[in-house]
């Protein structure tokens, strides 16, 4: 595990560099609190070797939460770009999953230069801010209670909660580390700021990206991303499962990626 102390306070990540030629796929998961490469763990690790891996804790969830910060837009692809920069990494394969997608997609429109491509999964857009908003409002009102009460979740409740496809004692770890980053209140200032990313994603949607853009869904929501802006943005591939795509249909999320890889 490596760990750099930036303006913002200090961001930990896991790192494999590339091979020569090769892109470095960078993970985002979603609005949570484990560790980013146990989220994508299992299926990273059936990546080819010589593909580089970053996983990044932005300060306030996985094992980043010795400091606090406001998680707002800037703060989170502030934290991901100090560590880019840091390692030096370049030919960025983005991968997204939900809000990690957000994010992925606006770093990207910021380091058009250092991004080779994007597969996003389930990735929200402006005309969903009625649901994102009311999905977010009882955490906001509810917080105290919930950092409470998930202190009383057994080890099989909190188990339930994380990828599911990793080895019973890195499901453990990171069950750990997701209950620690819970009680973490940069979590609350996340949800907080989730009107301004709604707006933020509204003006990025206006600008279509000279980048290959793999947008993968469920069967289920096939319907409603065909009527939303990625329909324009990038290619819609859909598959059973359900919203955790990597874990539960990992092997169509791992064809997509060495699609992805093989246009990079």
């Amino acid at each position: 595990m490596n760990q750099l102390m930036t303006e913002l306070g200090q961001v930990y990540y896991q790192y494999r560099p590339a091979g020569p030629q090769q892109p470095t796929l960078k993970c985002l998961p979603a609005f949570g609190w484990d560790a980013t490469d146990y989220n994508f763990k299992h299926l990273m690790a059936r990546l080819p070797s010589q593909v580089g891996l970053l996983a990044i804790d932005t300060i306030g969830v996985g094992r980043s939460i010795h400091s606090q910060m406001v998680r707002t837009v800037p703060h989170i692809l502030a934290n991901l770009e100090d560590v880019v920069h840091h390692e030096h990494v370049s030919n960025l394969l983005l991968v997204g999953h939900s809000l990690g997608a957000s994010y992925a997609f606006l770093y990207a429109q910021q380091h058009l230069d250092n991004v080779c491509g994007l597969v996003l999964l389930e990735p929200p857009y402006a005309a969903m801010a009625p649901q994102l908003l009311a999905n977010v409002q009882s955490f906001i009102e509810n917080y105290p209670q919930l950092v409470q009460q998930r202190q009383t979740l057994t080890l099989q409740q909190l188990l339930a909660e994380v990828n599911p496809l990793n080895l019973l004692a890195e499901r453990v770890a990171n069950a750990r580390i997701d209950l620690a980053a819970y009680a973490n209140p940069s979590i609350l200032t996340e949800a907080q700021c989730l009107p301004q990313l709604v707006t933020t994603l509204r003006t990025a949607e206006k600008r279509v990206l000279t980048l290959p853009i793999q947008v993968l869904v469920t069967d289920q929501r096939l319907t409603a991303y065909q009527q939303s802006p990625w329909c324009q943005l990038g290619h819609l591939v859909h598959a059973p499962g359900q919203h955790y795509l990597h874990w539960t249909n990992e092997n169509f999320v791992r064809q997509q990626l060495l699609i992805a890889l093989s246009q990079s």
